[in-house]
């Protein structure tokens, strides 16, 4: 009896005409247009305020700040940061995700799983180059016409964005592969594409997608309790640790310090993001002449690392409604979820202003930077506090409502810390003290909404 040989690429074909259709074209023009939108934006919005940033600037001194030791670390420390994201991110959804028909009906199937597979790794590979070339483009582009750089820099950042982005796939493709256990699961597979396509599982795959449409549920309708359910892991740390008994308030707190404990990879995303922006924002303030933006920038960071260490305040505000088992009111109750990410967002801006003390030998500097840590943490507390108890997207808006639900906290400790920091480094009396009311609306406006969105659920569970 003669054995059948089929070849791969022809059967694949096939496959694809009965099982996908014009999917194929469909998501080749979807992707062509999301480009055409990146590449709109970014000739419209992102070169002009750019170059405008830049411009605004001493060139002199801001070439030799970027040139310095803390220029070369903070971009390092950036570029870490980005590719420790997409490896983290592959743990939940990979560059590699077929629709579920596919994976049963063709992926299963005997047929080489590299070529199976190949479409998608493709599209990932050319949206994260894309991606990458045209943020090194625009930030080349400024530098360049900012006169900061010559006009080689233009090049030199487009090429080094684009080898980024071919390294974040692969990363992010490694993540994906490191999410099933298999054997062929080391560094390796970096360099052998091939190989890490054939190592993905169709389990591995079943899951990723199910994540991709749980995903894109939750920020369809604002459910983010159902994104954050869908990231979890289970905890293998610290089991043997027990919570002691005490007074309430006491009690949440070593339940925080108890839950980061037993999560030691979110303390280190945390303490990562928390020093970034802690170096931006005592170089914005030590530096008198550096562009006001960079404050707000150093508070982006900041707001998400505070955000890793908050995860009590979260799980608070996902149960928001229910009876208290220890008895202790929603706002006391926030009030001592947020201890925890304040004391340690703290600890970091006093080392960051410790240091800045060092470098610059100026202890009034120090001094200066520690001004700027009590309102910045308070204003990190109001942002969560607004986060967490958003409640639900408005649903008359459209997306446009839905992004900016999305986005206001982040915004309003950017803009506003940023504000504040640019008052408190040149001395505006008036400024700093109208800064400060305005956190202090900010924080009170987070207590209003915890009571407000507490009230809302309990009278829904009444009726």
């Amino acid at each position: 009896m003669s054995a059948l040989e089929v070849d791969d690429e022809d059967w694949l074909g096939q496959a694809d005409w009965i099982v996908g259709g014009q999917a194929a074209r469909a998501a080749r023009k979807q992707g062509i247009y999301a480009g055409y939108v990146l590449v709109l934006f970014a000739a419209v919005y992102g070169f002009p305020l750019v170059q405008a940033l830049f411009r605004t600037s001493d060139r002199i001194w801001l070439r030799e700040q970027l040139a310095s030791a803390g220029g070369v670390l903070v971009l390092a420390g950036s570029v870490a940061a980005i590719l420790g994201a997409g490896l983290w991110a592959g743990r939940f959804r990979g560059p590699v995700v077929p629709p579920l028909p596919w994976i049963d009906l063709v992926v299963t199937a005997p047929v080489d799983r590299a070529l199976a597979v190949r479409r998608w790794w493709r599209f990932a590979v050319v949206a994260t180059v894309f991606v990458g070339a045209v943020v090194g483009l625009v930030l080349g582009s400024g530098l360049a016409f900012a006169e900061v750089t010559g006009v080689a820099a233009i090049a030199v950042a487009t090429l080094a964005g684009a080898a980024l982005g071919v390294l974040g796939a692969r990363l992010w493709l490694w993540g994906q592969v490191r999410s099933w256990p298999g054997a062929d699961r080391g560094v390796s597979v970096l360099w052998r594409v091939p190989d890490a396509l054939r190592a993905l599982h169709a389990e591995s795959l079943r899951a990723h997608s199910a994540n991709t449409s749980t995903l894109a549920g939750s920020a369809l309708t604002g459910n983010l309790r159902t994104a954050r359910l869908a990231f979890a892991r289970p905890v293998r740390r610290g089991r043997t640790a027990r919570l002691r008994a005490g007074r309430p308030i006491r009690v949440l707190v070593r339940r925080d310090v108890l839950g980061l404990r037993r999560q030691p990879a979110t303390v280190l995303a945390g303490a990562g993001l928390s020093t970034i922006g802690a170096l931006v924002l005592v170089w914005g303030l030590t530096q008198p002449a550096a562009p006001a933006v960079a404050l707000g920038v150093g508070m982006l960071p900041l707001y998400l690392g505070f955000g890793a260490w908050a995860e009590g305040l979260r799980l608070q505000a996902d149960n928001v409604g229910t009876p208290s088992l220890i008895g202790v009111a929603a706002v006391p109750e926030a009030v001592a979820h947020l201890v925890v990410p304040a004391v340690l967002t703290s600890g970091v801006l006093g080392g960051a202003a410790g240091l800045a003390a060092l470098t610059t030998g100026l202890p009034p500097v120090a001094l200066g930077v520690l001004a700027a840590v009590v309102p910045s943490v308070a204003l990190l507390c109001g942002g969560h506090l607004l986060a967490a108890f958003r409640g639900a997207p408005p649903t008359v808006s459209g997306p446009q409502g839905v992004v900016l639900w999305y986005l206001r906290p982040g915004l309003v400790v950017v803009v506003l810390g940023g504000v504040t920091s640019y008052a408190l480094r040149g001395g505006h009396g008036v400024g700093s003290v109208t800064a400060t009311l305005a956190i202090c609306l900010v924080v009170a406006w987070g207590l209003a909404t915890v009571r407000r969105l507490t009230h809302l659920h309990r009278a829904f569970g009444a009726t």
